[in-house]
């Protein structure tokens, strides 16, 4: 389904409008509010700009909801491109995701909403509840693959769970069986 094919409301204490041929946009304030579909957003400032309002900026704290993926994300502005269903964050964010139990944080934040992946730079930490207790991940980089329940931890990445650590520059964490492999100066206890 793309979301640029679903209508769009909005809401806000001020809005300006621009109809100009190329120059469409609408600016809300004061309380904006934006929802299309499944997804949910609100924000200090939200743009909404293109042809068919394609393209949404936020500005200043903003919280947008995607129910259907069951997604929550906190930052202080974003860029969702409803066409391409792509989400980017530049700065600091925290991201709950109810679905797989799963919440993390980082600097820079990239969402293919389409390939339901999540790429996550930047001083990441991620934690996941599991049967055996909280997994707790470190990197410079994650790329969370939540079609197949795959993480993968790039840059001195760490993963300690169930009493054990793990070290190495490359981390891979497959959720559904539960199997870590490491890749680069590893390093790591086992609770024995």
């Amino acid at each position: 389904m793309l979301l640029f094919a679903s209508d769009l409301s909005f809401s806000g204490g001020k809005s300006s409008l621009s109809l100009k041929e190329g120059k469409e946009e609408v600016v809300l304030s004061d309380g904006a509010y934006v929802a299309v579909d499944d997804i949910r957003i609100e924000s200090n400032k939200i743009i909404l700009k293109r042809s068919g309002w394609t393209e949404v900026t936020c500005e200043g704290k903003t919280v947008i909801e995607d129910l259907k993926n069951m997604l929550e994300i906190r930052c202080s502005g974003l860029w969702f491109d409803r066409n391409e269903e792509r989400i980017l964050v530049s700065g600091w964010f925290e991201i709950d995701d109810s679905k797989n139990e799963l919440s993390a944080t980082g600097s820079s934040l990239e969402f293919d909403m389409k390939a339901e992946r999540l790429i996550i730079d930047k001083d990441v930490t991620l934690l996941k509840i599991t049967d055996n207790g909280v997994m707790k991940c470190k990197a410079e980089s994650v790329i969370f693959d939540r079609a197949n329940q795959k993480l993968s931890l790039r840059g001195n990445a760490s993963v300690i769970w169930n009493g054990d650590e793990y070290y190495a520059e490359a981390i891979s964490v497959n959720l559904e069986t539960e199997t870590i492999s490491l890749d680069g100066r590893i390093k790591g206890s086992i609770n024995g």
